[in-house]
Protein backbone atom coordinates (compact mmCIF):
# COMPACT_ATOMS: atom_id res chain seq x y z
CA UNK A 1 0.00 0.00 0.00
CA UNK A 2 1.31 3.44 -0.96
CA UNK A 3 1.42 5.85 1.95
CA UNK A 4 0.83 9.57 1.63
CA UNK A 5 4.49 10.19 2.46
CA UNK A 6 5.82 7.86 -0.29
CA UNK A 7 3.32 9.34 -2.75
CA UNK A 8 4.56 12.87 -1.96
CA UNK A 9 8.19 11.72 -2.38
CA UNK A 10 7.34 10.19 -5.76
CA UNK A 11 5.57 13.40 -6.85
CA UNK A 12 8.55 15.51 -5.75
CA UNK A 13 10.94 13.23 -7.65
CA UNK A 14 8.81 13.54 -10.83
CA UNK A 15 8.71 17.33 -10.49
CA UNK A 16 12.49 17.45 -9.99
CA UNK A 17 13.00 15.29 -13.11
CA UNK A 18 10.77 17.61 -15.17
CA UNK A 19 12.63 20.69 -13.88
CA UNK A 20 16.01 19.11 -14.67
CA UNK A 21 14.86 18.23 -18.18
CA UNK A 22 13.55 21.78 -18.72
CA UNK A 23 16.80 23.35 -17.42
CA UNK A 24 18.88 21.01 -19.60
CA UNK A 25 16.73 21.76 -22.66
CA UNK A 26 16.91 25.54 -22.10
CA UNK A 27 20.67 25.42 -21.49
CA UNK A 28 21.29 23.32 -24.64
CA UNK A 29 19.10 25.62 -26.73
CA UNK A 30 20.86 28.73 -25.35
CA UNK A 31 24.29 27.22 -26.17
CA UNK A 32 23.18 26.43 -29.75
CA UNK A 33 21.86 29.97 -30.23
CA UNK A 34 25.10 31.37 -28.83
CA UNK A 35 27.23 29.26 -31.21
CA UNK A 36 25.15 30.26 -34.25
CA UNK A 37 25.33 33.93 -33.20
CA UNK A 38 29.13 33.72 -32.80
CA UNK A 39 29.45 32.14 -36.26
CA UNK A 40 27.23 34.84 -37.77
CA UNK A 41 29.15 37.68 -36.09
CA UNK A 42 32.49 36.11 -37.07
CA UNK A 43 31.32 36.08 -40.70
CA UNK A 44 30.37 39.76 -40.48
CA UNK A 45 33.73 40.70 -38.92
CA UNK A 46 35.58 38.70 -41.59
CA UNK A 47 33.67 40.48 -44.38
CA UNK A 48 34.27 43.94 -42.88
CA UNK A 49 38.07 43.41 -42.67
CA UNK A 50 38.69 44.00 -46.38
CA UNK A 51 37.17 43.93 -49.84
CA UNK A 52 39.30 40.87 -50.60
CA UNK A 53 37.66 38.96 -47.71
CA UNK A 54 34.25 40.14 -48.87
CA UNK A 55 34.92 38.79 -52.37
CA UNK A 56 36.17 35.44 -50.99
CA UNK A 57 33.08 35.11 -48.80
CA UNK A 58 30.78 36.02 -51.68
CA UNK A 59 32.43 33.43 -53.95
CA UNK A 60 32.21 30.74 -51.28
CA UNK A 61 28.58 31.36 -50.28
CA UNK A 62 26.93 32.57 -53.48
CA UNK A 63 28.93 31.05 -56.31
CA UNK A 64 29.30 27.58 -54.80
CA UNK A 65 26.32 25.35 -54.25
CA UNK A 66 26.11 24.89 -50.48
CA UNK A 67 24.98 21.37 -49.70
CA UNK A 68 22.10 21.03 -47.23
CA UNK A 69 23.28 17.48 -46.52
CA UNK A 70 26.80 18.64 -45.52
CA UNK A 71 25.51 21.50 -43.36
CA UNK A 72 22.95 19.18 -41.72
CA UNK A 73 25.60 16.54 -41.04
CA UNK A 74 28.05 19.00 -39.43
CA UNK A 75 25.33 20.71 -37.39
CA UNK A 76 23.88 17.38 -36.26
CA UNK A 77 27.32 16.07 -35.29
CA UNK A 78 28.24 19.01 -33.07
CA UNK A 79 24.94 20.56 -32.00
CA UNK A 80 22.33 17.79 -32.29
CA UNK A 81 19.06 17.98 -34.19
CA UNK A 82 18.51 21.24 -36.09
CA UNK A 83 15.10 21.65 -34.45
CA UNK A 84 15.07 19.70 -31.16
CA UNK A 85 11.44 20.57 -30.46
CA UNK A 86 10.05 20.11 -34.00
CA UNK A 87 7.34 17.68 -32.85
CA UNK A 88 5.90 20.35 -30.53
CA UNK A 89 5.26 22.70 -33.44
CA UNK A 90 4.22 20.03 -35.93
CA UNK A 91 2.01 21.55 -38.64
CA UNK A 92 -1.08 19.37 -38.86
CA UNK A 93 -2.48 21.46 -41.73
CA UNK A 94 0.04 20.00 -44.21
CA UNK A 95 -1.34 17.42 -46.61
CA UNK A 96 0.55 14.15 -46.25
CA UNK A 97 0.17 10.89 -48.16
CA UNK A 98 1.39 7.46 -47.07
CA UNK A 99 1.11 6.06 -50.60
CA UNK A 100 4.01 5.74 -53.03
CA UNK A 101 3.89 7.58 -56.34
CA UNK A 102 1.85 5.47 -58.77
CA UNK A 103 2.08 5.71 -62.53
CA UNK A 104 0.70 3.99 -65.62
CA UNK A 105 3.94 4.14 -67.60
CA UNK A 106 7.53 5.28 -67.08
CA UNK A 107 10.16 6.04 -69.70
CA UNK A 108 13.65 7.55 -69.74
CA UNK A 109 13.84 11.21 -70.71
CA UNK A 110 17.14 13.11 -70.56
CA UNK A 111 18.75 12.62 -67.16
CA UNK A 112 15.47 11.57 -65.56
CA UNK A 113 12.19 9.78 -66.13
CA UNK A 114 8.81 10.77 -67.52
CA UNK A 115 5.91 9.19 -65.63
CA UNK A 116 2.39 8.98 -67.01
CA UNK A 117 -0.03 9.73 -64.16
CA UNK A 118 -3.73 10.55 -63.83
CA UNK A 119 -5.03 14.09 -64.27
CA UNK A 120 -4.72 16.38 -61.23
CA UNK A 121 -2.48 13.75 -59.61
CA UNK A 122 -1.30 14.78 -56.10
CA UNK A 123 2.51 14.51 -56.09
CA UNK A 124 4.04 13.57 -52.73
CA UNK A 125 7.65 13.94 -51.65
CA UNK A 126 9.62 10.70 -51.94
CA UNK A 127 12.08 11.77 -49.19
CA UNK A 128 12.20 14.38 -46.42
CA UNK A 129 14.51 17.32 -47.09
CA UNK A 130 14.98 20.96 -48.04
CA UNK A 131 13.76 22.52 -51.28
CA UNK A 132 17.02 23.80 -52.76
CA UNK A 133 15.67 24.79 -56.18
CA UNK A 134 12.31 26.08 -57.40
CA UNK A 135 12.07 27.42 -60.97
CA UNK A 136 9.64 27.79 -63.84
CA UNK A 137 10.62 26.04 -67.05
CA UNK A 138 9.14 26.31 -70.54
CA UNK A 139 9.52 22.58 -70.99
CA UNK A 140 8.68 21.18 -67.53
CA UNK A 141 6.41 23.92 -66.07
CA UNK A 142 7.28 24.22 -62.33
CA UNK A 143 10.43 22.35 -61.31
CA UNK A 144 11.48 21.81 -57.69
CA UNK A 145 14.50 19.96 -56.29
CA UNK A 146 14.54 18.50 -52.78
CA UNK A 147 17.82 17.49 -51.13
CA UNK A 148 17.67 14.98 -48.29
CA UNK A 149 20.12 14.74 -45.38
CA UNK A 150 22.20 12.12 -47.24
CA UNK A 151 22.78 14.36 -50.27
CA UNK A 152 20.20 12.79 -52.60
CA UNK A 153 18.59 15.36 -54.92
CA UNK A 154 15.15 14.54 -56.31
CA UNK A 155 13.74 16.87 -58.95
CA UNK A 156 10.01 16.99 -59.74
CA UNK A 157 8.75 18.59 -62.96
CA UNK A 158 5.39 19.38 -64.61
CA UNK A 159 4.01 20.54 -61.26
CA UNK A 160 0.98 22.78 -60.78
CA UNK A 161 -0.74 24.20 -57.68
CA UNK A 162 2.47 24.17 -55.63
CA UNK A 163 2.00 23.87 -51.85
CA UNK A 164 5.68 24.54 -51.10
CA UNK A 165 8.32 27.19 -51.76
CA UNK A 166 12.11 27.54 -51.92
CA UNK A 167 13.95 26.55 -48.70
CA UNK A 168 10.88 24.89 -47.15
CA UNK A 169 11.56 21.72 -45.19
CA UNK A 170 9.24 18.96 -46.43
CA UNK A 171 8.44 15.65 -44.80
CA UNK A 172 8.36 12.35 -46.68
CA UNK A 173 4.87 11.96 -48.14
CA UNK A 174 4.05 15.69 -48.01
CA UNK A 175 1.99 16.84 -51.00
CA UNK A 176 4.12 19.18 -53.13
CA UNK A 177 1.51 20.04 -55.75
CA UNK A 178 -0.33 18.35 -58.60
CA UNK A 179 0.69 16.93 -61.98
CA UNK A 180 -1.62 16.74 -64.96
CA UNK A 181 -1.01 13.42 -66.76
CA UNK A 182 2.79 13.93 -66.82
CA UNK A 183 5.37 13.97 -64.03
CA UNK A 184 9.10 14.36 -64.64
CA UNK A 185 11.55 13.08 -62.02
CA UNK A 186 15.35 13.10 -61.73
CA UNK A 187 17.35 11.27 -59.04
CA UNK A 188 20.90 12.52 -58.49
CA UNK A 189 23.61 12.02 -55.87
CA UNK A 190 27.28 13.04 -55.95
CA UNK A 191 26.88 14.27 -59.56
CA UNK A 192 25.60 10.87 -60.71
CA UNK A 193 22.12 10.29 -62.12
CA UNK A 194 20.44 7.31 -60.48
CA UNK A 195 17.78 4.83 -61.52
CA UNK A 196 14.25 5.27 -60.18
CA UNK A 197 13.74 1.67 -59.00
CA UNK A 198 15.10 2.23 -55.49
CA UNK A 199 12.90 5.26 -54.83
CA UNK A 200 9.54 4.63 -56.53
Amino acid sequence: MITKESFNKLNKKNEDTKKNYLYKFLFTTAVKILIVTILFLSSLIYIKQSDKNKEKYKNFVYNNSLSFAKIYSIYNQYLGDVVPFKNIFKDNTKQVSTEKITYEKIEKEGDGYLLTVSSEYPVSSVQSGIIIKSVSSDKYNNLITIQDKNGLNITYGYLDNLNVKLYDYVEKGEILGTANKKLYMVFQKDNEFLSYEKYL
